[in-house]
């Protein structure tokens, strides 16, 4: 992968079922170390990202076909102070039509959404579910500070 690892939220390891991201708990991350799916929290500050006053865009990357048209998946880009989220702060949910806000389904995808956002604490998530029998494949979900020229 081209991205530098600081910049990963989500690398692809698992496919985005209900089984690996509800009941496996892959979509919840609360740790700098990479889960089983592949989700990590970003710490900010450490990695010196840091972020400019236009923000950073979270790249969801939905790279296969749901396997049935009514697949839906919520995905909430979240900000903490503390690494393991006892309280998150919700920055934006990643969708594509908006016919049911916030809520990427089956028929909408493959697809890439982007988000911008401007975190101002220090932790950084992407918090992923799905519903029963809903599977979306291999799901990436990067962040770029770069997506926006500033004229």
């Amino acid at each position: 992968m081209p991205f530098d690892a600081d910049l990963v939220l989500v690398d692809g390891s698992a496919d985005w079922t209900f089984a690996n991201i509800n009941t496996s708990a892959y979509g919840t991350p609360t740790s700098t170390t990479r889960n089983t799916g592949g989700f990590v929290v970003i710490d900010l500050g450490s990695a010196r990202i840091g972020v400019a006053a236009r923000g950073i865009a979270v790249v969801l990357c939905l790279s296969e076909a749901a396997a049935a048209a009514g697949d839906a998946l919520t995905a909430t880009v979240e900000q903490s102070a503390t690494m393991a989220f006892t309280v998150p702060h919700e920055l934006g949910k990643l969708q594509i039509a908006g016919a049911t806000a916030g809520v990427i389904i089956g028929s909408e995808v493959p697809d890439t959404v982007v988000l911008r956002v401007t975190p101002t604490l220090r932790f950084l998530r992407l918090k992923a579910s799905v519903t029963a029998g809903d599977d979306f494949g291999v799901v990436y979900a990067l962040l770029s500070p770069y997506p926006f020229r500033v004229l």
